[in-house]
């Protein structure tokens, strides 16, 4: 994994809000056999509405330090360590090029 792959969702995964709480709920592939949901903040949300649109780590960090005014190299790290929890979930997975 680097600040340049691209990923693609596995299966289909969902955000819902519930009050002030955001959680991804896969809703088909291989994290939804586990019905588990999982919990993520506003700029987690952000990162993954981008990751699963097909931009890489590096392009939603850039995205993500502009609109909350982070350090890009925080961005970046932030971007690159949610991808891989992502993946560790398996609601991500890299796409084929």
């Amino acid at each position: 994994m680097s600040a340049g792959t691209v990923y693609r969702p596995v299966g289909r995964v969902v955000v819902r809000r519930i009050g002030a709480d955001r959680l991804l709920v896969p809703v088909s592939g291989l994290a939804a056999q586990g019905n588990a949901v999982f919990p993520i903040n506003e700029t987690g949300e952000f990162l993954w509405t981008r990751l699963a649109q097909g931009l890489t780590p590096a392009q939603a960090a850039d995205e993500l330090a502009a609109e909350f005014a982070v350090a890009p190299a925080d961005a970046q790290a932030d971007a690159e360590e949610f991808a891989a929890q992502l993946v560790a979930a398996q609601l991500l997975a890299e796409a084929d090029t």
